[in-house]
């Protein structure tokens, strides 16, 4: 009885159910276009004027020079082999089918298998963005329990809250220790959290309204971004934020009609602090939509319920993220950025801008055209627009403030900071195009399909493939518009570090090197003096040696280093003067 009177409810004409003390609701979001979407015999309609800014883009992507520091964002497709090309344009071409996808079962199968090649064949391959390089060796240390520090400090040294050391770190730890190697614990952790991810899109489509014929396509508009590198064997955070903010995202736009869903919309917000502490700006929006104009079946006493869980979760948040040394980081994230806000103009180059927003949220740059100006005028009067805007504008900086601080890595291999606000950039495109009547809405995602995919391919797949990689590191080094000292110095320090883990101590001890001129870390000079002096060149080691006690004091634990360092280039000078002794002049020994 109870989905009979929903139906009959839903159905045009009907009058709204009412609210507490008979009074009536605001209408439903997503009600209008579920309603223009039952009409019968509307047809897809392309739009007007907009599918000139569509064929603009696929130019872009389909031409932009390939490993150039002005494109990194859109020009993944450039980047990659022949066969690669037309195996991505066959898939972009394809993409359109989504729109005859009605089974959900169907929607499921294409989720998982995506998730798994995602995973493992298109995983990354040299771990060149992020702190991937980093947690990957971190992990090979705790496991081989080689140095003594605490899993707190662990989570300082990752920059990781709670429930990120929890999955991301400890998971691939545990799986290795029942028989995978670390990189398949990896991959298997971001292909659960993929699957998860595209739950959560298709929960949230359904919070929409977006009707069945155009539910997969709608799902794919959401999950097909640059962001889904997060789930390709990505040994950091951001493929968990994403899962934990697309669930939130879904409860957020539920009708709050009773204390249980104030509850989980609470709940869902602290479980994507616990992943990341850049989720704390999400309050705002989390306060706009307890004390905003309300949505379509909100009742006032749980809208009262969510404010007060709302502040309880927050302290709770704030007191696990702080326990879990979130909070130091949080600290030093915050001096970082205050630091960095001042010469953000001539830290990030304005190319970084725009390639970050097109990577990550490249459906905020399309719905707007084809939406039109009428949609987009009602959507933003609609209550539906104040949270979801909100947590855009308020994420919006931080996706250049956090990569562009002295700790950061510089907009490119830092793209995923911007993870969180481009998936709320996205939700917030996706709002817009619901509104639109059935035929406008199926024509709409019939245009961008195939540039979400051939964007998001793109991005994949440059970074599945290590040739690709290695030419836009060295881009990044040798090419305009340069990056900033500390971030060429993590730079070089990562390519050093790679020769290193290759067994080529001599290509990698000229790039600490210059990691060390950038940034005059002692570290980084006892680095490149123990690449020296693997590769055999004792002088250089010394000097390195030295150049990195004259950088500063040192404290304890790097003094302690280049104390051992000094017995390592002694006892390797001593073997080779004892090998010198014993062998003949011209001859072996």
């Amino acid at each position: 009885m109870a989905r009979s009177r929903r139906r009959v409810e839903g159905r045009p004409g009907t009058a709204p159910r009412g609210g507490a003390g008979g009074s009536e609701r605001p209408e439903h979001p997503g009600r209008r276009a579920r309603e223009r979407s039952r009409l019968p015999g509307e047809p897809l309609e392309l739009p007007g004027i907009g599918i000139g800014f569509v064929a603009a883009w696929a130019v872009l992507l389909l031409l932009a020079p390939a490993a150039h520091n002005g494109f990194w964002g859109v020009n993944g497709f450039r980047s990659l082999p022949g066969e690669a090309r037309l195996g991505l344009i066959l898939a972009a071409a394809a993409a359109p089918l989504l729109l005859r996808v009605r089974s959900r079962s169907l929607a499921v199968a294409i989720g998982v298998t995506l998730a798994i090649v995602i995973a493992f064949p298109l995983r990354e391959r040299i771990h060149f963005l992020g702190d991937t390089q980093v947690r990957l060796r971190a992990m090979a240390i705790f496991n081989a329990n080689m140095i003594s520090v605490t899993l707190a400090e662990w989570a300082t040294r990752l920059h990781a809250n709670p429930l990120d050391i929890v999955i991301d770190f400890l998971v691939p730890i545990g799986l290795r220790r029942l028989g995978a190697t670390i990189t398949q614990g990896v991959s298997l952790v971001s292909a659960a959290l993929a699957v998860v991810f595209f739950a959560g899109a298709w929960r949230l489509t359904g919070r929409l309204g977006l009707p069945r014929e155009a539910r997969a396509a709608s799902c794919a508009a959401l999950v097909f971004a640059g962001t889904l590198e997060a789930f390709a064997g990505y040994a950091e955070s951001a493929g968990l934020v994403l899962a934990t903010a697309v669930w939130w995202w879904a409860e957020m736009l539920a009708p709050l009609d009773r204390p249980r869903q104030a509850l989980r919309t609470a709940g869902a917000w602290l479980a994507m602090v616990l992943s990341h502490r850049l989720a704390l700006v999400m309050l705002l929006p989390l306060a706009w939509r307890a004390l905003g104009p309300p949505l379509a079946g909100d009742r006032p006493e749980a809208r009262r319920r969510l404010l007060l869980l709302g502040a309880a979760v927050a302290l709770g948040g704030g007191a696990a993220t702080m326990a879990g040394g979130g909070g130091r980081q949080l600290g030093m994230d915050l001096s970082d950025m205050a630091g960095a806000l001042s010469g953000m103009a001539r830290v990030v180059p304005p190319s970084d801008y725009l390639n970050t927003l097109a990577l990550v949220a490249p459906l905020a740059f399309l719905a707007p055209f084809t939406a039109g100006r009428e949609a987009i005028a009602g959507f933003v009067r609609a209550p539906l627009a104040g949270p979801v805007i909100a947590g855009s504008l308020a994420l919006l900086p931080l996706m250049w403030m956090v990569p562009a601080n002295s700790h950061g890595l510089g907009a490119h291999r830092d793209w995923d900071l911007a993870a969180l606000g481009g998936v709320t950039l996205t939700v917030t495109a996706l709002a817009l195009l619901a509104r639109l009547p059935s035929g406008r809405q199926r024509g709409a995602l019939a245009c961008v399909l195939p540039l979400l995919v051939l964007l998001a391919g793109g991005w994949v797949m440059v970074n599945a493939s290590e040739q690709a990689t290695l030419r836009r590191a060295r881009a990044l080094v040798e090419q305009p518009p340069g990056l900033a000292e500390p971030h060429l110095s993590n730079l070089h320090g990562y390519l050093g570090q790679r020769a290193m883990d290759l067994g080529f101590p001599a290509l990698a001890a000229p790039e600490l090197e210059r990691a060390f001129d950038f940034n005059r870390n002692p570290r980084r000079a006892f680095i490149a003096a123990e690449a020296w002096a693997r590769a055999g060149d004792l002088g250089r080691a010394r000097a390195a040696l030295a150049r990195g006690r004259a950088a500063g004091p040192l404290s304890p634990s790097v003094g302690e280093a280049a104390r051992r360092l000094d017995a390592l280039v002694a006892q390797m000078a001593a073997d080779s003067a004892r090998r010198d002794a014993t062998t003949p002049p011209g001859g072996r020994p």
